[in-house]
């Protein structure tokens, strides 16, 4: 195959997913323990992840009480991906990587453990994004 051809794939498949990435509506299924936000279709640039926090920071808080502040103001929020919905922890290795809610009270309430987006914020060391 032709090396200008393969590029020309390569960057029209990268364009059309850096499109669908930005038109693709991040959707927010649920929430958990105060602080973890399962979503759908989150960026998968860092910068857009922090843009989206700090342009949706007020809705989550109004909706979900999320950040849940401390009285010296230090809150944590992990943001993770629900892509493949809640599983049952059947207890073997292969489950060694779920995170499991105990504020559902249904067998199937474990997720994958894959975080897009950590934010934390304490007086003493300001905003930190990992």
């Amino acid at each position: 195959m032709n090396k200008r051809l393969i590029a020309g794939v390569i960057a029209a498949a990268s364009f059309g997913y850096l499109l669908w990435q930005y038109f693709t509506p991040i959707e927010i299924v649920a929430v958990h323990d105060g602080n973890t936000i399962l979503v759908r279709h989150f960026p998968y640039l860092k910068s857009r992840q922090i843009a989206w926090w700090e342009a949706n920071k007020d809705m989550i808080q109004a909706q979900y009480g999320i950040p849940n502040k401390r009285e010296d103001d230090y809150y944590s929020v992990v943001i993770m991906d629900f892509s493949e919905g809640y599983r049952i922890d059947r207890g073997t290795d292969e489950d060694s990587d779920l995170l499991c809610f105990d504020d559902m009270p249904v067998e199937a309430r474990c997720i994958e453990k894959k975080t897009y987006l950590w934010i934390r914020f304490s007086q003493n060391t300001g905003m930190l994004y990992r």
